[in-house]
């Protein structure tokens, strides 16, 4: 049985009922992409796991999609399951028209193209110094040596925080984004909030060109943003920025790792590079959304009651037949449009632009540099479950 096992309610059909944990859904295995295919084995579109205190599950594309341009059915103010672990006040990822619309216009003006192209030659520079310490060693952890600080480190000249306080920052990041029940929510809210709340002040009283200074010198609805709301914004920054290209560029990697041929293709076309990118986004989506049922709702055949909690794993959009001819296969070739990896609606990830350069550009980088890698001998590689998934240990190895 899942973790924290609900009750059936009495509006869920028992022959929709599956036993799930969205966070984990294969303890058993080292890639849990074979579990989440197999639920494409149903004809069902939507399904209820007792998991996590009870919840459904939208299992094709085109629920999914349905369900996160919805957001007058299925709302934004519960973004995790079991409920108790919603972290409901998050801005504007947990907030729904017209309050988010203030709050999501204020980051997304950090990260237009415009303002994301600014920082490309950042982005090759920190590359190339990355690149440029590990590839005389012949090998590395992927992960340590470059994936998690490259991110980090665009993320943190953009909100103008210190390098230092990187461990401190992931450390909390890591306990909210895979939980393993030894922290609790509130308390890892609230280390964040007394580590933002001084930074915010001092940049509200001496604001800068960042993105914390944007923040604490916003305008809302004609007000100053409070303090409640900027600590609730910056600490949504810190959580996507410290996470998702990292998660994301994990699976790209080991990927590459494993097909040589797509190495030299890239190598001989680095213009192929953006289309790699583009599947790397179809293929490997790591996050896992949740909606809270805003007014009954019919999905396939199924009342969805006021209330409910809906879970919208990205990667049965990526693995579902009926949107994509061999599904688990890579192909830079594919037509990739539609794909549910970024979220869709008003909630659509406003740092999918950056992160998809970052990406774009780490790859150009390391090939020029690393042109052949592998899976270093003897490693194991396991994907690490949880509401955004990656994989935290990737030994790689080249001839140096």
């Amino acid at each position: 049985m899942s973790p924290h096992a609900g009750s059936l309610p009495g509006h869920v059909p028992p022959a929709r009922v599956i036993d799930l944990d969205v966070y984990n859904p294969s303890p058993e295995l080292d890639d849990p992409a074979e579990a989440w295919a197999k639920l494409h084995d149903r004809e069902e579109a939507i399904l209820w796991t007792r998991g996590n205190g009870g919840h459904w599950i939208a299992t094709r594309g085109s629920s999914i999609k349905a369900i996160l341009e919805d957001h007058e059915s299925f709302s934004s103010n519960v973004l995790m399951v079991p409920r108790e672990r919603g972290l409901s006040n998050l801005l504007p990822t947990a907030a729904d028209p017209p309050r988010h619309r203030p709050f999501r216009m204020l980051i997304q003006q950090a990260l237009t193209p415009a303002a994301v192209r600014e920082l490309e030659a950042g982005i090759r520079e920190m590359s190339r110094s990355l690149i440029a310490g590990i590839a005389p060693r012949g090998r590395a952890d992927f992960m340590a040596d470059f994936a998690s600080q490259l991110p980090t480190g665009v993320f943190l000249k953009l909100a103008n925080l210190p390098v230092s306080d990187f461990p401190l920052l992931y450390g909390w990041m890591e306990s909210v984004m895979r939980p393993d029940g030894s922290a609790d929510q509130g308390e890892l809210m609230q280390r964040f909030a007394d580590y933002l709340l001084p930074i915010l002040r001092e940049r509200k009283a001496n604001p800068g060109s960042d993105v914390m200074s944007a923040i604490a010198t916003a305008v809302i609805d004609g007000q100053p943003i409070s303090e409640d709301d900027a600590v609730n914004m910056a600490t949504t920054l810190v959580l996507g920025g410290l996470d998702t290209v990292a998660a994301l560029m994990s699976f790209a990697w080991d990927y590459l790792a494993r097909d040589p041929d797509l190495q030299v293709l890239l190598v001989a076309h680095p213009e192929r590079i953006r289309d790699a990118v583009e599947e790397v986004c179809r293929r490997f989506p790591v996050g896992t959304n949740t909606r809270v049922t805003a007014r009954d709702t019919q999905i396939d055949g199924v009342t969805i009651k006021a209330g409910d909690l809906v879970t919208t794993p990205q990667i049965l959009h990526a693995l579902d037949p009926r949107e994509y001819t061999d599904p688990m296969r890579f192909d830079i070739d594919r037509q990739t449009g539609g794909y549910s990896s970024f979220g869709h609606g008003v909630h659509r990830c406003p740092g999918s632009f950056l992160g998809k350069v970052e990406l774009r550009i780490a790859l150009e980088e390391w090939l020029a540099a690393i042109p052949s890698f592998r899976i270093a001998e003897g490693a194991r590689v396991r994907v690490s479950p949880g509401v955004t998934a990656g994989i935290f240990s990737l030994p790689l190895s080249w001839q140096a």
